[in-house]
């Protein structure tokens, strides 16, 4: 994806939002993909009144147009958010990230402030297409994203679109059972907490975090060593439980946890190709994601350009 930097002449955009229960990011793109201008990025501020959130939505989608030299009203927007989410009726409904928003019509608060139709989709999926057209799935059909992070995120792209499932649920696994917990506990900066505990023997008390853990290893401690192979393990089942289903050609995996991958990518590897067909051993991969947290806005970008609305596929023509 090429950055454009002199964009001031662009008459057509859209904007691409990544709304996330700790920060709200935005960015211009041009109607073939490319980004204008640098990412703005707010803090969501979830835990307060919704008016405030909103506010910073509307600030921070101003600011990516300052930084693109736009003005004037996007082709689209395109939106990832955390799910669950009700994309028939544009509502949001993650009462753990967005408490306070549960229920709200997104969809027509975009369409009022910004004057264009909102493209909603889950974060993860929006992960998962900026991945497979701009990064490290770029030049695959099938691409399974996945974000390691608060939480257990999966993402499906075919051929350059989401693939989102009869009711707009495919991808959901948080709360898929995986061992005596589920995906999103098991899957995330908590398993691995979790795992350095059942290691060590110590009890509970939320006083070590992922990030110290990934430290401990890397400066060769035993137990953090183990931990995070046995995390890699169960991150394993379950991509590799995912491969069964779905069968990509690649697995992209990002989210802060990802930063910690050479401590368990073997493990891993290895978990998943116990439980795949023989003939899907071989070919299984394993990719680190390439956009960063540019990744979000991208494929909410592009889901918005691929969704298209009679201006927009006017003017791709």
């Amino acid at each position: 994806m090429r950055v454009l930097r002199d964009s001031i002449m662009a008459t057509e955009f859209l904007i691409g939002i990544d709304l996330g229960g700790t920060k709200i990011a935005a960015a211009a793109f041009d109607i073939e993909g490319n980004r204008l201008g640098k990412i703005a990025r707010l803090p969501t501020m979830a835990d307060l009144k919704p008016a405030v959130t909103l506010m910073n939505l509307k600030r921070v989608v101003k600011q990516a147009k300052l930084e693109a030299g736009l003005a004037g009203v996007p082709v689209a927007v395109g939106m990832g958010s955390s799910g669950p989410l009700d994309l028939t009726n544009q509502l949001l409904q993650d009462g753990d990230s967005l408490p306070n928003l549960v229920g709200f019509e997104i969809g027509r608060f975009c369409r009022q402030e910004f004057g264009a139709p909102l493209h909603l989709e889950n974060d993860a999926a929006c992960f998962s297409l900026g991945e497979a057209v701009h990064g490290a799935g770029r030049g695959h059909e099938i691409v399974l994203g996945v974000t390691l992070g608060t939480g257990f995120g999966c993402g499906i792209s075919i051929g350059g679109r989401i693939y989102s499932g009869a009711t707009n649920n495919a991808g959901e696994v948080a709360y898929c059972p995986l061992g005596d917990s589920d995906f999103d506990t098991a899957g995330s900066g908590h398993g691995v907490v979790q795992q350095y505990l059942r290691h060590s023997g110590s009890a509970p008390n939320g006083s070590i975090t992922a990030k110290q853990v990934g430290d401990l290893a890397e400066h060769g401690n035993a137990v953090a060593i183990r931990a995070w192979e046995s995390f890699g393990t169960v991150v394993g089942t379950a991509i590799g439980t995912l491969c069964c289903v779905l069968d990509p050609h690649v697995v992209v995996v990002g989210g802060s946890v990802s930063h910690r991958l050479a401590l368990f990518e073997p493990a891993l590897i290895s978990a998943a190709r116990a439980i795949l067909p023989e003939t899907a051993r071989d070919r299984f991969r394993v990719e680190p994601a390439q956009l960063g947290d540019a990744a979000g806005v991208t494929g909410a970008a592009e889901h918005a350009r691929g969704a298209g609305t009679g201006k927009l596929a006017a003017a791709m023509v």
